[in-house]
């Protein structure tokens, strides 16, 4: 989803003429840090390299303009400008439609502009893609499942889901390209339409899409287990276009754990999603997602998603040491565990997942 609002933020600059994109940071006139919230490494990163720029903007007397866009200004607010009142303009990922007018007042100050919620109707004009052959759309923005562990539902706002007739004109603008496969994006797919439409769902909106002569592929992240129906799985399962890698984040294989995770589904229901998509589609590869040491997280429940990556013969892990996040309901739980044995974790579970993981791909 980062990626994609990039590619809309430098469609947006480079549209008219206004601006032209350079390949050194250096010789740039604005610096544009579109960050990810999701775990402190990343939020660790963001700030050194901008501090790193404005070190080197110093020393240069430069006028360089420093802009921090994404998840980590709606997620931090005026904490940012207090730590870093060198930055010159910060904007949530809500809000970045208004970067160019909002570039054009850029002064001394620093400024600040965010939004709870995500503009649906905003289609951007010029997207600035990047990858060789595949376009990503997104379907939805926000995320209403409050998982215990994660800052989306506070960075991104609440779920909505854009206009079906939105979609496909940005779809429709791919033609005579060589944009033949589509990547479309959500927090939670699966729940595509709630709060928008009657009965028109995510399933139904796989199936117009596969109608399009020009599109050759589609495939999707992300699903959540607790909106996985047999009518998407057998949707799915009939449509030759869409790709056979279905991720389908797990994140523990513990049930006490899920609870306290508030993901709404038992290892026993994930796991019969599992069997019941390989049936139907059995070339399916299935990837998943994994944190090890949730806080309160016993060896004995560790192990259980040990279990489940030997057990459910992913296709692929991606695995993770919990990070906490202020502000989320985890983050203030008891028996947090600490990064040494997060680390023994995570490490064990990767080496689980290098020899029972792609056991379905031949």
């Amino acid at each position: 989803m980062n990626k994609s609002d990039s590619e809309i933020i430098a469609g947006l600059l480079t549209e008219e003429g206004l601006y032209s994109e350079l390949a050194d940071p250096n010789l740039a006139d604005i610096l544009i840090f579109n960050s990810c919230a999701i775990r402190e490494n990343a939020e660790n990163r963001v700030f050194n390299r901008m501090q790193e720029f404005n070190h080197k903007r110093k020393k240069k007397s430069s006028n360089q303009i420093i802009v921090l866009a994404g998840c980590i200004p709606q997620y931090e607010k005026e904490n940012i400008l207090k730590k870093y009142p060198f930055i010159n303009l910060i904007i949530g990922p809500n809000t970045f439609e208004f970067l160019p007018q909002l570039l054009s007042q850029v002064n001394s100050q620093s400024a600040l502009h965010l939004a709870e919620k995500k503009n649906t109707n905003f289609v951007s004009k010029t997207i600035l893609r990047t990858s060789n052959d595949q376009a990503w759309i997104p379907i939805m923005y926000g995320c209403d499942n409050f998982c215990s562990y994660c800052i989306v539902p506070y960075t991104r706002g609440r779920e909505a889901s854009r206009k079906k007739e939105d979609i496909f004109k940005e779809i429709e603008q791919l033609k005579d390209t060589k944009y033949s496969k589509i990547m479309l994006l959500g927090q939670n797919v699966n729940s595509y339409g709630k709060n928008l439409y009657d009965n028109y769902d995510f399933a139904d909106l796989i199936t117009d899409i596969q109608k399009l002569d020009h599109i050759r592929t589609i495939d999707f992240l992300t699903s959540h287990p607790k909106d996985m129906t047999s009518k998407l799985i057998l949707t799915l399962a009939n449509n030759s276009k869409v790709g056979r890698e279905i991720h389908f984040p797990l994140q523990a294989g513990d049930d006490e754990i899920l609870k306290a995770m508030n993901r709404h589904y038992t290892y026993a229901q994930y796991k019969a999603l599992v069997e019941e998509i390989r049936k139907h589609i059995p070339n399916a590869y299935i990837s998943t997602d994994l944190i090890v040491g949730f806080p309160g997280e016993t060896e004995e429940q560790f192990q259980n998603s040990i279990k489940a990556v030997k057990e459910l013969s992913f296709y692929r892990v991606i695995s993770s040491a919990y990070s906490p996040r202020k502000g989320t309901v985890a983050a203030s739980m008891p028996n947090q565990i600490d990064k040494e044995e997060k680390h023994r974790r995570l490490l064990l579970l990767q080496g689980t997942i290098s020899k029972f993981a792609f056991a379905q791909k031949k």
